[in-house]
């Protein structure tokens, strides 16, 4: 393989392809509206109460960048770099995506409020993005879908994130404290956010077979070997 097709082959995952727009457009449809589906739920069985809505331009601002660059450093370090590694070493997609899983899992145990169900959940969502990757070999649908999972849930909501305290256009009064709604530690750790990550996952699967007609593990850049060693 030359340098030129080493290169290629490392930043297919971020070179935009004709399908990445509207996997952007999509990705964030889906987990906003999965993310409005909790809030209501939550709403409806008394888990939370609107406090206050309160919108802050400066605040706004700086939670939409940290949330679109912090989804995009965990997109590129877990999807692009440590999925991809695994799909080359152990070349069973399934597993690659388990072990990135259980290791995004395991990173977020240590924030404020944790508990094995909200690293399970945790987990969840890396296969939820894993999936999104493998299927489509690129970052832009997982990075869209983890993005505005976080940006709703937090700076719109006004949910905590991951056990960290966020001032959302709502706040929110936190009725609940059990394994249902997650607590302090936001909706993704209880089973309320648990089961709207398996309807993303569903959304996701539809999304692929309908944009690419079919499902495939799509994630070995296309190149010529013959044709590049000449």
């Amino acid at each position: 393989m030359t340098e030129v097709s080493k290169w290629k082959a490392l930043l297919t995952p971020i070179i935009p392809d004709i399908y990445s727009r509207n996997d952007i457009l999509i990705g964030i449809a889906i987990t906003s509206f999965a993310m409005m589906g909790i809030f209501a739920t939550s709403i409806i069985f008394g888990l939370v109460e609107i406090k206050n809505i309160s919108f802050q331009l400066n605040t706004f601002a700086y939670y939409t960048g940290l949330t679109l660059l912090s989804s995009g450093y965990e997109e590129l370090v877990f999807r692009c770099i440590l999925l991809t590694i695994l799909l080359k070493v152990f070349k069973k997609p399934w597993l690659a995506i388990l072990i990135t899983s259980i290791y995004f899992g395991y990173v977020h145990f240590d924030n404020d409020h944790a508990t094995l169900l909200s690293a399970f959940s945790n987990g969840l969502g890396g296969a939820m993005y894993g999936l999104a990757f493998i299927f489509t070999r690129k970052i832009w649908l997982p990075w869209a879908l983890h993005f505005a999972w976080n940006y709703v849930q937090a700076p719109i909501l006004g949910f905590p994130l991951s056990g960290f305290k966020v001032e959302g256009i709502l706040r929110l009064n936190l009725l609940d404290q059990s394994w249902l709604s997650g607590g302090l530690y936001g909706p993704e750790g209880g089973i309320v956010g648990i089961a709207f990550r398996f309807l993303v996952i569903i959304l996701i699967v539809i999304w692929i077979r309908k944009s690419r007609g079919g499902l495939k593990y799509n994630f070995i850049p296309p190149y010529n070997t013959q044709a590049a060693n000449h």
